[in-house]
């Protein structure tokens, strides 16, 4: 650095400026600091590769092996009001579905040693659906809804889920033909469910065919009010219902099918088995409704089930 003015000056003294002859006198002391410094670091360049040849071979074998990842995803949804208006012909009449107060969040994480932790929460301020003017009609309406869910699920370890459903109140009113035929409230509600897993994690050679493996559910369920008002005639309407709605939703999607078939190379065949079945089976269903015969069979499958407390 200290000879470069020098040189500089003595090439000056001695040629005429010009753009050549400047930069040949720039280049001089840098090709001079070049070779010095190529020299001295010949030996250090030696050095640093030998030493650096292990670490090399090392990152070689990791990336063989592969190295270990983890995923995070979170998520937040927001929705401050939403307003459904439609109209389901004589079967329902004009129904609105009017929902507020819509949030959620949740974390996702995800590991290459088969890691998994969910945590997510749902809550609702207010839902209302309210049905006028058909056959079937009625209100449900929700409130203070949360919802709380956790999964963790780790290597050599037993698995852990957990849920919790904290509710305020739910009043609900159906009306079949102009008449209510069910009221009821639910106020206060708390469920809790937790699983235990008794699962034997490591699978040895010795393990016998006597080894079992349980996975327990305890629950907890807590309420402050639970009312429902019903009739003679409730039963065998709501099975009524069914049947009409089922049969709304299945004229809709038949149509809809239809519809969409126009568009496409598919050509649209009705089913005409599936409604012989359908009148068939809905005779025997109003025919069973009108005798009151429906208990037994539901008695039966209860009777049947076995609960180890």
């Amino acid at each position: 650095m200290p000879q470069s003015p020098n040189v500089f000056n003595e090439h000056m003294t001695n040629s005429t400026m010009s753009p050549g002859t400047a930069a040949q006198s720039l280049k001089s002391p840098a090709s001079i600091r070049s070779r010095s410094v190529s020299d001295s670091s010949v030996p250090q360049r030696d050095s640093l590769s030998k030493t650096s040849a292990p670490f090399n071979k090392s990152n070689k074998a990791a990336s063989q092996q592969g190295t270990p990842w983890e995923t995070l995803v979170v998520f937040a949804i927001n929705l401050k009001q939403l307003n459904v208006q439609m109209n389901m012909s004589n079967v329902m009449g004009n129904t609105t579905w009017t929902t507020s107060g819509l949030k959620s969040q949740g974390r996702l994480s995800v590991g290459s040693n088969r890691d998994r932790e969910i945590s997510m929460s749902v809550g609702l301020g207010r839902s209302q659906l309210d049905s006028k003017g058909g056959v079937v009609g009625g209100t449900i309406d929700v409130n203070a809804l949360e919802m709380v869910a956790h999964i963790s699920e780790h290597p050599n370890q037993q698995p852990n889920h957990k849920i919790q459903i904290t509710m305020g109140s739910t009043e609900a009113r159906v009306d079949y033909m102009g008449s209510s035929i069910l009221m009821g409230i639910f106020s206060n509600a708390d469920l809790k469910l937790q699983d235990e897993w008794k699962v034997n994690l490591y699978n040895t050679l010795d393990s016998s065919i006597t080894d079992k493996s349980e996975i327990f559910v305890h629950g907890d369920l807590k309420w402050d009010i639970f009312q429902v008002m019903i009739s003679r005639s409730t039963t065998p309407d709501l099975i009524k219902i069914g049947m009409k709605l089922q049969e709304f939703f299945t004229q809709q999607f038949d149509t809809s099918k239809r519809a969409l078939s126009t568009w496409g190379p598919v050509p649209y065949l009705p089913p005409k088995t599936m409604t012989n079945n359908l009148e068939k089976s809905s005779q025997e269903q109003m025919l069973d409704a009108a005798h009151h015969r429906h208990w037994p069979g539901v008695l039966k499958v209860v009777s049947g089930s076995k609960s180890r407390m």
